[in-house]
């Protein structure tokens, strides 16, 4: 059964949930992702870290966070249902917690702020998909970022969430002036891209100086397994 044209599906958080097992499973295939006792352990301590951001949500849906080992996946995403993947490739390139704490707020709001579940429904009707046959749902779409104000929006109130469950900013900053720099050695690294992460580091200052929650006197050692 496919979908009317022009037609928007209505997705429950329920709803939301099955689909983001969905991607979360077409995913872990596509990846080859495959447990091991270490990958566990990694996985655990995310969902602890995870966890304590979580808990500051407005949408109370169960987050799920996932390791997914391949060095060459130097990021992190959100999927619809509260689904997260971080790679292994950006936990490289931390050091603290806090880091962790801040790159995870970003992909919980993604799930938070609906713009997962927007772009859910609007894949729903670009690939002629009910609830009934939504097994059928391609993986690929959900790779993309959510645009200028999307992405600012989910560093905001990422940053926020990592704040209040007692983690740096400072995290955040360091982890994107690495993108930066990185970037500087990279001859064929478009100007925009530095003009971007140097705004974004600056919105996160300006979140971090207005602040009125207690700030951490030294962040958190990464306690990978």
């Amino acid at each position: 059964m496919v979908a009317p044209a022009g037609a928007a599906v209505q997705v429950s958080d329920a709803d939301e949930i099955h689909v983001g097992a969905i991607l979360a499973a077409k995913f872990i295939a596509s990846e080859g992702i495959a447990p091991s006792p270490q990958n566990v352990r990694i996985e655990a301590y995310l969902q602890k870290v995870g966890d304590a951001v979580a808990v500051y949500t407005q949408r109370k849906i169960p987050y799920r966070i996932h390791f997914d080992p391949n060095p060459a996946f130097r990021s992190a995403v959100g999927f619809p249902g509260g689904q997260v993947f971080v790679g292994a490739g950006i936990l490289a390139y931390m050091d603290t917690e806090d880091q962790l704490a801040m790159v995870l707020g970003h992909e919980i709001e993604h799930i938070d702020l609906n713009q997962c579940h927007d772009r859910l429904v609007k894949e729903l009707g670009a690939q002629h998909l009910t609830m009934k046959d939504v097994d059928k749902i391609a993986v690929e779409p959900f790779h993309n970022g959510y645009g200028h104000d999307g992405e600012f929006a989910a560093d905001r109130e990422g940053a926020i969430l990592a704040m209040k469950a007692g983690y740096s900013a400072e995290g955040a900053m360091r982890l994107l002036q690495t993108y930066v720099i990185l970037g500087d050695q990279m001859p064929n690294t478009p100007k925009e891209a530095k003009a971007n992460l140097e705004a974004r580091i600056e919105q996160i200052r300006q979140i971090r100086d207005a602040s009125t929650l207690p700030k951490p006197a030294a962040e958190k050692k990464l306690a990978l397994p």
